[in-house]
């Protein structure tokens, strides 16, 4: 399956700083640089925990504006993958049910609502959660605001180098929130991902490589949910 044929290079450089602008820098500059398409095809795994799990493997697949996150058991066997080719709607594959299911956002893998799969990886590659056409407004440096159809959130950005240091759903207070840490460039290598009653997930990123997803792999022929 995905996970096993993914090869990957380990990222071994020293984390960020981290840096807060000034009120008098201009966190434009920032944005312009976080803007920045991802080059070309990324290909990462992961280390995931959950509250009640560990040991789960991610790994990510982006082509464009498509792409599949996996979620793998300890040994390899994937449990879901997730598929999207663009803004809109995804599919969920849940292979210890299945079956496939319709879905708009990462929530059934992160575990918040409201942040498109597209966005999402823009943000694990290491950009601003932003597709062209999404409105992107400083509302308080370092903090940036989101909006697209259907959803919104802010966003905290670090300088030297600019990245992207925390995600805010909506709400007050914010009904998720995702922290990221120990920066390479913009790329962070900890996340976690909170939404209220206990529920969170950890990402420690461990191998990461662009430029090597040449396809992206079916998703299993499975009958709809329910």
């Amino acid at each position: 399956m995905v996970a096993a044929a993914v090869l990957l290079v380990l990222v071994a450089l020293p984390g960020c700083r981290t840096a807060q602008p000034s009120r008098g820098e201009p966190v434009q500059a920032g944005l312009e640089v976080l803007a920045r398409p991802l080059s070309g095809g990324l290909a990462a795994l992961y280390r995931m925990r959950v509250p009640k799990t560990g040991g789960l493997r991610l790994v990510v697949l982006t082509l464009g504006n498509a792409g599949r996150l996996t979620v793998s058991e300890p040994f390899g066997s994937p449990v879901s993958i997730l598929a999207w080719r663009g803004p809109g709607a995804a599919e969920l594959a849940d292979l210890k049910k299945g079956c496939r299911s319709e879905v708009s956002d990462a929530s059934a893998i992160l575990g918040v609502r409201g942040l498109p799969l597209p966005q999402a990886a823009r943000l694990l590659g290491g950009r601003l959660p932003a597709l062209p056409g999404d409105r992107v407004t400083v509302v308080e440096a370092p903090w940036v605001e989101v909006e697209g159809p259907g959803f919104g959130f802010r966003v905290r950005l670090a300088a030297d180098p600019w990245r992207v240091v925390e995600v805010e759903g909506p709400g007050d207070p914010p009904a998720w929130r995702i922290m990221l840490d120990r920066h390479t460039v913009s790329v962070p290598r900890s996340i976690r991902a909170e939404a209220g009653r206990g529920r969170w997930v950890e990402l420690e990123l461990v191998r990461l490589e662009w430029d090597t997803v040449e396809r992206l792999p079916e998703l299993p022929d499975l009958p709809p949910c329910g």
